[in-house]
């Protein structure tokens, strides 16, 4: 079980470009989610830590691409995506919670159970718990890791971005 090899001496090396692009994709995901999300449960602290989380992804795809283009390891950028994106996606999860506990239980079983944005959600749900397991479980310094990673969130953000759009329509 290798786990996270990169430290703060170390360049990465076989980060690309198009991997850094693949890796904006959940970012914009998650940004569009939230950003539904804050306009349907009005919350103020869900739509902050959004922007934490929305941030932390924007510096993590900025790392990758210095990493791609320069070759550089630029270790602040690669700690806040270790701290600052946990915490953000914490405080978003409480929010959410909070405020979805608050709302109407009819409306909430319209709009966040009902089909097909509650079939989309369990996608999602099952992509992060794999991305998860692969972060714990891969090697983050192994570009072909990051693949398996990028590929499953972005898949996974698709689909909360698809559920959410269902319904804000």
């Amino acid at each position: 079980m290798s786990r996270n090899k990169i430290s703060k001496e170390t360049i990465p090396e076989g980060f690309t470009v198009s991997l850094a692009l693949v890796d904006s994709l959940p970012v914009l995901f998650f940004g569009g989610t939230a950003i539904l999300l804050g306009l349907i449960i009005k919350n103020w602290i869900t739509v902050i830590a959004a922007i934490v989380v929305f941030l932390s992804g924007a510096l993590k795809v900025l790392w990758k691409l210095i990493a791609a283009l320069k070759k550089k390891n630029v270790w602040p950028l690669f700690m806040q995506m270790r701290i600052a994106m946990p915490i953000g996606f914490l405080i978003f999860m409480i929010s959410c919670i909070y405020s979805l506990v608050r709302i109407d239980k009819d409306l909430l079983n319209r709009s966040f159970f009902a089909m097909p944005q509650l079939l989309f959600f369990g996608f999602g749900v099952v992509g992060l718990i794999g991305m998860m397991l692969a972060t714990f479980l891969l090697d983050s310094s192994n570009p072909k890791a990051n693949w398996v990673e990028q590929i499953m969130n972005s898949i996974a953000q698709g689909c909360f971005f698809l559920g959410m759009l269902f319904i804000y329509m």
